[in-house]
């Protein structure tokens, strides 16, 4: 697997992140690899979502109920995700 180097971070952020992995039971390396890799898939959806975006314009819109159904699903997931990741392991 690849390194990354990152230098010149700030002292006060890089003791933000070393407190936010210890509060999760990670170490600095483990935490900032579950960040990259979150931010990597999160570019993944965002490129899936603009190949989508692109394929459907000009068709039909979905009927307003349908669409806010949709998202409110979407984020009752967001928030059962964001709480399985901020419990610490047991």
């Amino acid at each position: 697997m690849p390194n990354v180097l990152i230098r010149d971070v700030p002292g006060d952020d890089l003791e933000q992140l070393r407190s936010a992995a210890a509060d999760r039971g990670l170490s600095l390396q483990a935490y900032l690899r579950e960040a990259v890799h979150m931010q990597a898939a999160h570019l993944r959806r965002r490129q899936a979502l603009d190949r989508a975006a692109r394929r459907l314009h000009g068709q039909t819109a979905v009927p307003d109920d349908e669409r806010l159904a949709v998202l409110d699903a979407v984020d009752d997931a967001h928030v059962e995700r964001a709480e399985e990741l901020s419990d610490p392991p047991t």
